[in-house]
């Protein structure tokens, strides 16, 4: 089984390694950094669009540049785990939400809601866990998985309305127009998902062929649509030198992939979710 998840980083840090792990130095044609790994600027590649694609040109690099069975994209400092005592996590979590958001209908909570990832300090921690994950990766894609996505978060508001507060109404409202008029098949499971509270976040997945060449058809046609008709209706100038734009793309994309993976799920393909830990 090939097997190609590329790892996104963008400075200096911990790095995995596993014959499944791509290092992907993101936005290298931006950068004055030599991270020493294969750089998302060869090839077919938008590496320039990192200002605002995040660690999205790494996922494009891979889709353009590379063959296998099964792609995926994880991040620096974000891997799935497997983990033994999810179900545990899991009742924390949702008693930390509840709890949460009973304190904030009196008091003000910095959060939108609650991330479902583990907390580290500790790399040996961090490359344990990733690495036990992509060991055990062949058994769990044999079960005939389709996608592997980060187990979803939940926050106190819709993602629309939370995500407006983020990139603003109008680069949203775009966004909803575009997607109903290019994938009308794939608007309707969009829009209830926008309107929904739970978020597969960080862009993260492992993903059969077909089904990853399918998502990156759809995410990359959406936003390449939207930068461009930013500028054409006068939103903006000049997306690259717009800092109010700075990342808009990768936030966009957080929704598109979210809907995507809800979509899939609604045409029988089977999806699995895992934490995510995070090193801080």
């Amino acid at each position: 089984m090939d097997i190609k998840i590329a790892v996104a980083y963008h400075k200096e840090s911990f790095v995995l390694h596993h014959k499944y792990f791509i290092p992907v130095h993101a936005g290298k044609a931006v950068s004055n950094l030599d991270l020493h790994m294969q750089g998302d600027d060869e090839g077919d590649n938008i590496s320039y669009k990192n200002p605002w694609y995040c660690e999205l040109t790494a996922l494009y690099w891979l889709w353009k540049n590379t063959k296998a069975d099964y792609k995926g994209l994880m991040h620096y400092r974000r891997a799935f785990v497997v983990k033994k005592d999810f179900d545990i996590f899991r009742f924390l979590l949702r008693l930390k939400f509840i709890t949460r958001r009973l304190s904030s209908l009196w008091s003000p909570y910095s959060s939108v809601g609650v991330k479902k990832q583990y907390e580290c300090k500790s790399s040996d921690v961090f490359n344990t866990g990733a690495i036990d994950f992509a060991n055990k990766l062949e058994g769990i894609l044999a079960g005939g998985v389709n996608i592997i996505a980060p187990h979803p978060g939940r926050f106190y508001m819709s993602l629309r309305r939370t995500l407006s507060y983020e990139v603003g109404g109008q680069n949203l409202e775009l966004m909803d127009e575009i997607v109903r008029r290019d994938f009308p098949d794939f608007f309707p499971h969009y829009d209830k998902a926008m309107d929904g509270q739970w978020l597969y976040n960080c862009n993260m997945s492992v993903m059969d062929n077909d089904t990853f060449e399918e998502y990156c058809n759809i995410l990359f046609s959406v936003l390449e649509s939207h930068e461009k008709e930013s500028m054409s209706r006068g939103y903006l100038i000049d997306v690259s030198k717009e800092k109010a734009y700075a990342r808009v793309s990768g936030y966009l994309a957080e929704m598109l992939t979210n809907a995507f993976i809800r979509y899939s799920a609604a045409k029988g393909k089977k999806v699995k979710v895992f934490p995510v830990v995070y090193l801080k």
